[in-house]
């Protein structure tokens, strides 16, 4: 039998799915310079990679670090990357 002291499980959900967990946080992995398609990838969505359907929002003036609300229907999750002034203003140019 393994120790019970230390160990303790916290909202744990049996059934794993992805709505069941927080909001994730990350930053943005891209250069301010990289075409609109390497952007694109890298605001795909953690769990299942894709970016097609990802809905995006733009929080630039929500205090001092600018941000983008990220959500994927498909998943049912939630995340924010934060940016550096230039990803910032490379995604505002962005096509999308």
């Amino acid at each position: 039998m393994p120790p019970t002291w230390g160990v303790a499980v916290v909202g744990h959900h049996p059934s794993g799915h992805a709505h069941n967990m927080g909001t994730l946080t990350d930053t943005a992995r891209f250069r301010a310079d990289d075409p609109d398609t390497l952007v694109t990838a890298s605001l795909a969505c953690p769990l299942c990679l894709r970016s097609e359907s990802v809905e995006l929002r733009a929080a630039f003036d929500d205090g001092y670090d600018p941000s983008v609300e990220c959500s994927c229907p498909r998943c049912e999750v939630r995340w924010r990357l934060y940016l550096e002034p230039q990803q910032a203003l490379r995604f505002a140019l962005m096509d999308r």
